[in-house]
């Protein structure tokens, strides 16, 4: 299995302990990159949460742990059969305080995101001329030194957002952690995953929970 290293990896790994699968390696040594359960059924690889999917998707694993924003901005060939209800957040439109729109003449915003189809997609969809500037690190210094009118981002309590004078406009999507599989080994190991997703199923939180 692909896991996110993060804010979400502490919920994961007790999810799966609580299904009876211990980590006592990983816990000793938290930076290691792979590890295996105590019983040794599971192996997990360690990768940024963008490289989840791409592991999956081409078999350098299983199945992985990655949020529903990865899962719609990838949009690749993968299965998801179980919402984990762990790593709430919510991918958002923020804008400066200050920047109230008018409702007059529509002008064409830049954007900066880490996100840039969902982005597109939705402003596209609301008929408002965009430019898309991909960015990797701290999204809220962009509109602060004038190099993007708005971000689109993820939060979960949105402090960051309030401590640099940014405000959510209107809200994309609500993303949870999700399990997902390579087709192949859905068809070929699905007994094996099917016990893995029922081991874990009682001990999914009833509410989404944010992690970290």
């Amino acid at each position: 299995m692909a896991l996110p290293k993060g804010k979400m990896f502490d919920d994961i790994l007790t999810l799966l302990e609580k299904g009876g699968y211990g980590f006592e390696d990983i816990r000793k040594n938290p930076r290691a990159l792979t590890s295996h359960s105590d019983c040794g059924t599971i192996g997990i690889l360690l990768v940024r949460s963008t490289d989840v999917i791409p592991y999956v998707e081409f078999g350098g694993a299983d199945g992985g742990i990655v949020g529903l924003d990865q899962i719609e901005e990838q949009n690749r060939e993968i299965i998801s059969p179980l919402d984990l209800n762990i790593g709430y957040c919510r991918l958002v439109v923020a804008r400066p305080v200050e920047d109230r729109p008018d409702g007059g003449e529509k002008r064409t915003l830049r954007i900066a995101t880490k996100y840039p189809r969902l982005a597109e997609t939705h402003f596209l969809q609301r008929g408002v001329p965009v430019s898309i500037l991909k960015l990797y690190g701290s999204l809220e210094l962009a509109p602060r030194t004038g190099l993007a009118d708005w971000i689109v981002d993820l939060v979960a309590t949105g402090r960051t957002l309030k401590e640099n004078r940014l405000e959510i406009e209107e809200e994309i999507l609500p993303s949870t952690a999700r399990l997902i599989v390579n087709p192949s080994a859905w068809a070929i190991k699905n007994e094996a995953i099917r016990n893995l997703i029922e081991r874990i199923r009682p001990h999914i939180p009833e509410t989404p929970v944010i992690s970290g």
